[in-house]
């Protein structure tokens, strides 16, 4: 029941349809709402990642759930009006451990470890069995435990991320565990780019890491993604991908990464063309990778603008469609909320807005809004 929020202040009709021309401040308002009631009992900076339908691992995570639940802030303009911001990011700091294997300094939540550690018989077989499979060359099958990594190294970038933001960075520095450049462009050559939406976020993680964590090796990137640019779509990737979520999500990963190195995108009327003919399927992860792309390519030039923006205000609708006018949030997946991070299961899928489906959906919204320049003075846009 504590899941049921209800205010005297925020009471909507069920299933109004919204429209971002008239509606866009009760948005704001509901979303606000929204988070507050995912706030966890008498913890202040930890969340929920939905209203209902939570497993246990759902209710325990905390890391990056709390880094989600500020960047919503930050997007809606309040984290200036929150008096405790600066334990909000101790909190967030406080994730910050040593562990043996991976790089000093990093932000674990032991929860998620727990979780991966904690694979159940059956869980424990398939891993062996595919472990097998790569032994005799049959498949292609990644760990369990390059799989807990890439968490890892995802929610440490989320928390630097988030810190860096809201401009209380940890003292902290997370270490550079491949020493010299060639040694992380081995790796970073050795990942999948004919599957570029993984291996352009690892990408975009060294460039965080770059810029905020001493590492210094921006012209080292730049040169190494210079070699998979692809001048046809304006993606990055070795071979290209046939299904064109890949080329567009994975072009998003790697510009995220340019932007945090003050890098330009390398084709951008190539990649908006690209685009506009692979309009995106009818969930927050793919909507937002395609607002994001078309979005910082309209940043840097004028072409197809008004085309660009035409469809923002179509794509605006798939957006409301994922909105619960009751609760305030909007779900990850057409009515249902988003089921597991990072592998692990966090809720059953129920029909309920959800903490990560609110956040890609506020920020496409604010980016399509600043596209058009309607977006108002204290609302933000978030560097991913």
């Amino acid at each position: 029941k504590r899941y049921i929020y209800k205010s005297k202040k925020y009471n909507k009709k069920k299933n109004k349809e919204m429209n971002i021309n008239t509606d866009i401040e009760e948005i704001y308002n509901g979303i606000e709402y929204f988070i507050e009631n995912l706030k966890k009992p008498k913890k202040d900076f930890s969340f929920f990642p939905a209203l209902n339908g939570l497993t246990k691992d759902g209710q325990k995570l905390s890391l990056g759930f709390s880094c989600y639940a500020l960047k919503i802030y930050y997007m809606l303009g309040k984290t200036r009006k929150i008096d405790n911001l600066g334990a909000w990011a101790d909190y967030i700091i406080s994730f910050q451990t040593e562990e043996q294997g991976l790089p000093k300094n990093s932000y674990i939540d032991t929860h998620l470890k727990e979780s991966y550690a904690n694979f159940d018989l059956m869980s424990s077989s398939k891993e062996s069995i595919k472990k097998l499979l790569n032994f005799l060359n049959i498949r292609d099958f990644e760990s369990k435990e390059s799989k807990f990594k890439k968490a890892i190294n995802a929610e440490t970038k989320q928390a630097i991320s988030t810190l860096y933001e809201v401009k209380y960075p940890s003292e902290k520095l997370i270490t550079n565990e491949f020493g010299e450049f060639k040694n992380l462009e081995i790796f970073l050559d050795n990942l999948n780019w004919n599957l570029p939406w993984d291996a352009g976020a690892q990408f975009s993680s060294f460039c965080v890491y770059s810029t905020t964590q001493n590492f210094n090796i921006k012209k080292d990137l730049i040169n190494f993604i210079d070699k998979k640019v692809d001048i046809d779509t304006g993606s990055y990737f070795t071979n290209r991908p046939s299904n064109p979520r890949q080329i567009i999500n994975g072009a998003m990963k790697v510009i995220t990464g340019l932007d945090w190195l003050g890098e330009e995108i390398h084709y951008p009327k190539n990649l908006i063309d690209f685009c506009l003919n692979n309009k995106p399927i009818q969930e927050g992860c793919d909507i937002v990778d395609f607002v994001y792309t078309l979005y910082m390519c309209s940043q840097q030039t004028d072409y197809k603008k008004k085309e660009i923006n035409d469809l923002f205000v179509e794509i605006t609708k798939d957006i409301f469609d994922l909105y619960f006018n009751e609760d305030g949030g909007f779900s990850y997946f057409q009515d249902k909320s988003q089921s597991h991070y990072y592998g692990i299961k966090i809720t059953n899928s129920l029909k309920t807005p959800d903490l990560h489906g609110t956040l890609l959906c506020l920020w496409a919204i604010n980016m399509i809004l600043n596209n058009m320049d309607r977006l108002e003075d204290d609302k933000q846009i978030i560097k991913p």
